[in-house]
């Protein structure tokens, strides 16, 4: 059985305003093809990215799950 993980509201904020901008990227797949709307979004974004992939989600997953992401 798994257990819940809790973003706190600002986390979930932040995630949310994320993802509402990679969706209005990638929602469109011309856009996927013009190099300079997806290296603008990654300029902008990559901070984001980086907070949450190497702190905030790293943080809150099981260690179990840590281990096997790392042995891999």
């Amino acid at each position: 059985m798994s257990s819940g993980v809790q973003l706190t509201e600002a986390e979930l904020l932040e995630l949310y305003g994320f993802m509402e901008k990679a969706n209005e990227l990638f929602h469109q797949p011309m856009n996927y093809s013009d190099s300079d709307k997806v290296a603008k979004f990654g300029q902008e974004n990559y901070p984001l990215i980086r907070k949450y992939y190497y702190d905030v989600l790293w943080d809150k997953l099981p260690d179990k799950v840590k281990e096997n992401i790392l042995n891999e």
